[in-house]
C-alpha cells in the first residue's frame, strides 16, 4: 500500500511540477524582455502640411508612424504656435507624439493656410438653377444677373469674365459660359441660359389716389383716375365692377387689371364715393370785351346761363359784379353763383376801358415805317392827310381828303387840352393849313411827314395852328 501511495506522487506532483516550472519561467522571460525592448519613439514624418481656408486644423493631417501603437493610440499635441485659419501664409508650430510607453518624439512643422476653393456664382434674386431672367433692354452687363463670391475674396462679380456678349436687346435664350479666377488662382467655369424677355410689368399710376371723390352725375372715365404705360408698348386696362355717379351715400370699388403684350400684370383697386362737389357751370357770350371810357354796359345780357350738375338751371341765382367805366384800364367783371350744396363758381368777364384816342393810336402805330407818297390814301403809302383819312376810316369815321379840309370838321380842342386820337395841323394860319397828324400824347404826334420820309413819332414843331377831335 504504501509502494502505490509514492508512485502516485512521483508520477503526478513530482514530475509534473517539474515541467510547470520551466514553462512559467519561459512567460515571465518574454514579458520582461518585451518590456525592456520598446524604447523607440514615435516618428514624425511630416515636415510640412496643408490646411483650407477657413477650416479647422486636424492633427491627423500630419503623418505620424510608432514601431508599436497605431496612430489612433498615440497622444498627438501642438507645444507651441498659433494658427490663423482666417488668414492665408506659413505658419510654425512645435508638435510632439507620444506612445505607450511614454517614448516621446517632437518636431517643428511649417502649416501653410492655402485658399484651394474657386468662387461659386448665383444667379442674382434666385436660390438656385442656371436659368436667369434678363429683361428685354436691360444691361448687358452679366454681373447685374449674375454674382460670383470667393470665400477669400468676396465678391468678384467685376471680374466674370464671358465666352460671348449678352445682348439684352434681342429676345430668346442666349447660352453664355462665364468664368472667374480668384487671387490664388482658383478658377469657376459655369454655363448660364440668359432668357431675355419683357419682364417689367406696365407702370401704373393712380392720379387722385387709391380712394377718390367722384362728382355727382359726372362721367366715369378711368383715364382721369388711372394713367398706365409699358416700355415697350401697349397696355390694356380690364375693369371689374362699375361707378354710377348718381348713386351717394355709399363706397363704390373697382379694380382694375393692367397687362401688357408680355402678360405682366398690375392689379390695382379704386374706391370711388359720389358727392355734389362741383359749382353750376355758368356760360357767356363773350370772355371779354372793350368799352369806351363813360360808356354804360349791361353785364345780364353777357350771360347766357348757369346750369348745375344736381339741381339743374340756377340762372336766375347769378350774382353780377359792377364795373367803373369812367377811369381806362384793364378791368374784370364778376359772374358767381352757388348750389345747394354750397359749391361756388365764379366766371370773370374781362372788360377794357378804352379812350376812342387809343383805338385810334393802336391802328395808326401798324403802319410805322411805311413811305410817304404825294398823294397816297394807303394801306401800304401815304401822304399827311391821306395817313389820318384812313387811320379814322378803319374805325368807321370818314375824314375829309385834304389837311385844309379836315382841319374844319369835327370839334376844336384847346392844345392844352389835347388827347390821344385828336388831329393836329400845321401851317402860316388857319386859312392855310399845310400839314396833319394825329396826337399821341407828351407833346408828339405821328405823322407821314414828307417826300422821302416814312411815318413816323415826332415833336409837335413850331407851325402848329390848331387842333380837331372827330371822337
Amino acid at each position: 500500500m504504501k509502494k502505490k501511495i509514492d508512485n502516485f506522487i512521483n508520477e503526478n506532483i513530482i514530475k509534473r511540477k517539474a515541467m510547470f516550472i520551466p514553462i512559467l519561467g519561459v512567460a515571465v522571460f518574454m514579458l520582461v524582455g518585451y518590456a525592456a525592448v520598446d524604447k523607440e519613439a514615435p516618428e514624425i514624418i511630416s515636415n510640412r502640411v496643408e490646411v483650407s481656408y477657413g477650416e479647422k486644423f486636424d492633427l491627423n493631417t500630419i503623418n505620424i508612424k510608432d514601431n508599436q501603437d497605431h496612430k489612433d493610440d498615440l497622444n498627438i499635441d501642438i507645444k507651441a504656435g498659433n494658427i490663423n485659419t482666417k488668414q492665408l501664409g506659413t505658419y510654425e508650430i512645435f508638435v510632439s507624439a507620444s506612445d505607450s510607453s511614454a517614448n516621446v518624439s517632437t518636431k517643428e512643422l511649417l502649416v501653410e493656410v492655402v485658399d484651394d476653393k474657386a468662387p461659386e456664382f448665383n444667379v442674382v434674386g434666385v436660390d438656385k438653377g442656371y436659368v436667369v431672367q434678363v429683361p428685354i433692354n436691360g444691361s448687358n452687363d452679366v454681373s447685374n444677373y449674375v454674382s460670383a463670391i470667393d470665400n477669400v475674396d468676396g465678391d468678384v462679380s467685376p471680374f466674370i469674365e464671358t465666352d460671348k456678349i449678352l445682348d439684352a436687346s434681342k429676345p430668346g435664350i442666349q447660352d453664355i459660359t462665364l468664368s472667374v479666377t480668384d487671387s490664388s488662382g482658383n478658377v469657376s467655369e459655369k454655363m448660364f441660359e440668359f432668357a431675355v424677355s419683357d419682364l417689367t410689368p406696365p407702370n401704373v399710376t393712380l392720379v387722385k389716389g387709391e380712394n377718390v371723390t367722384i362728382d355727382y352725375a359726372s362721367e366715369f372715365k378711368l383715364e382721369n383716375y388711372l394713367i398706365a404705360s409699358d416700355d415697350m408698348g401697349v397696355v390694356t386696362n380690364a375693369i371689374t365692377g362699375s361707378v354710377d355717379t348718381k348713386k351717394e351715400g355709399e363706397v363704390q370699388t373697382i379694380k382694375v387689371n393692367t397687362k401688357d403684350d408680355a402678360k405682366n400684370e398690375v392689379v390695382s383697386t379704386l374706391n370711388f364715393t359720389v358727392k355734389d362737389i362741383s359749382g353750376p357751370k355758368i356760360t357767356l357770350s363773350n370772355n371779354a370785351i372793350e368799352v369806351a371810357k363813360g360808356d354804360a354796359i349791361d353785364p345780364r345780357g353777357y350771360l347766357i346761363n348757369a346750369i348745375d350738375n344736381k339741381d339743374g338751371d340756377v340762372t336766375a341765382n347769378v350774382s353780377i359784379g359792377n364795373i367803373d367805366t369812367n377811369s381806362t384800364g384793364n378791368k374784370s367783371l364778376e359772374f358767381s353763383a352757388v348750389d345747394a350744396a354750397g359749391n361756388k363758381s365764379v366766371v370773370l368777364l374781362e372788360v377794357k376801358v378804352y379812350t376812342p384816342g387809343t383805338k385810334i393810336l393802336e391802328t395808326a402805330y401798324t403802319k410805322l415805317g411805311s413811305p410817304y407818297k404825294w398823294g397816297a390814301t394807303g394801306p401800304n403809302s401815304f401822304d399827311c392827310s391821306g395817313f389820318t383819312s384812313w387811320v379814322y376810316r378803319q374805325h368807321g369815321i370818314s375824314l375829309s381828303r385834304t389837311a385844309q379840309a379836315q382841319s374844319h370838321g369835327g370839334q376844336a380842342v384847346d392844345r392844352s387840352n389835347l388827347q390821344p386820337g385828336d388831329l393836329v395841323f400845321f401851317g402860316s394860319g388857319t386859312g392855310r393849313i399845310t400839314h396833319v397828324g394825329i396826337y399821341v400824347g407828351d407833346g408828339k404826334m405821328i405823322h407821314s411827314p414828307q417826300t422821302g420820309d416814312v411815318v413816323k413819332i415826332s415833336s409837335l414843331h413850331k407851325n402848329y395852328v390848331c387842333a380837331r377831335r372827330y371822337l
